[in-house]
């Protein structure tokens, strides 16, 4: 599939900022692999095809979305997270809404990660039948005495006999524990920074942008701690009054793309990861390998 465009003013931006976010990526093969990407021989071929007259851009869906992202994250050797961002900042993929990127990397996760579900199998998503469970879907971890899962809102455990597996799979979700803010920080210099659930820094907001930061960064100069469930008024975080605020707090900000703490989900299922904390220790040490 070849995508269109009245101008190369996105594509120029997916390169930049895939040099920014990916490891070792310089610009020309930022600006080759863009270009394989989405249809052309070459960066002078994307360059030399501009139509005589102004076309529409091509509109995509998510399963297209997500074959471009893994086509370079592939010529890359890039994550896929820093490449959805960059595509995702630059508006290549086109206009996505929050709910649709989340969809998109639930979809990459299954693609690349997890493979087909299947009954006893890691990353397949199960319902529980035990009470007060209201049959809410998990990702199974692992099978056994007790049995491991992955719920939107973090791990928990139950019992094997309790786990069933839906004949028609269930849709992927990016767990909220791994995104959703619970509140921010408020700085001696004035920004913000957004933290999740278990208190790991999403963004930083400042009069002069937004950055995304990495989830084992220790922050410093904090004067104030806000969280999106007081101000609602409940203990509930992940849903109701107190996600609401969460969300159109992301939405005042304009932030449309996922947080890096997401790229952790992959190791939450680890053998010898339980906790966020732990799956963002083992980010942090890949980074500094990749780094070195």
């Amino acid at each position: 599939m070849r995508l269109y465009f009245s101008d190369f003013n996105r594509p120029k931006a997916a390169a930049k900022l895939l040099v920014r976010h990916a490891h070792h990526v310089k610009l020309s093969a930022a600006q080759e692999a863009v270009a394989g990407a989405i249809g052309y021989r070459d960066w002078h071929d994307m360059i030399s095809s501009k139509p005589a007259s102004p076309v529409p851009a091509t509109r995509i869906n998510l399963e297209q979305a997500k074959c471009i992202i893994l086509s370079l994250a592939d010529r890359l050797a890039a994550d896929h997270g820093d490449v959805q961002y960059a595509l995702s900042k630059s508006r290549l993929l086109g206009d996505l809404t929050l709910d649709e990127a989340l969809r998109l990397r639930a979809m990459i996760w299954r693609d690349r990660f997890f493979g087909p579900p299947g009954r006893g199998k890691a990353g397949t998503i199960v319902r529980v039948k035990a009470p007060g469970s209201n049959r809410t879907p998990a990702y199974l971890k692992s099978m056994g005495r007790p049995t491991h899962l992955f719920y939107d809102t973090g791990y928990s455990i139950c019992a094997d006999f309790e786990v069933v597996t839906p004949r028609v799979p269930l849709e992927d979700f990016a767990p909220s524990r791994l995104w959703l803010p619970y509140g921010y920080w408020t700085l001696k210099d004035g920004s913000t920074v957004t933290f999740a659930r278990d208190y790991k820094p999403l963004w930083r907001v400042t009069g002069g942008g937004v950055t995304r930061l990495d989830p084992w960064l220790w922050i410093r100069g904090i004067e104030e701690e806000t969280h999106f469930s007081t101000l609602a008024g409940t203990i509930a975080w992940s849903h109701g009054p107190a996600r609401t605020l969460a969300l159109d707090h992301l939405a005042h900000n304009r932030l449309f793309e996922l947080p890096r703490l997401l790229d952790a989900l992959p190791d939450l299922f680890e053998p010898d990861i339980d906790s966020i904390s732990g799956a963002v220790e083992r980010m942090r040490e890949r980074s500094e390998q990749l780094a070195a």
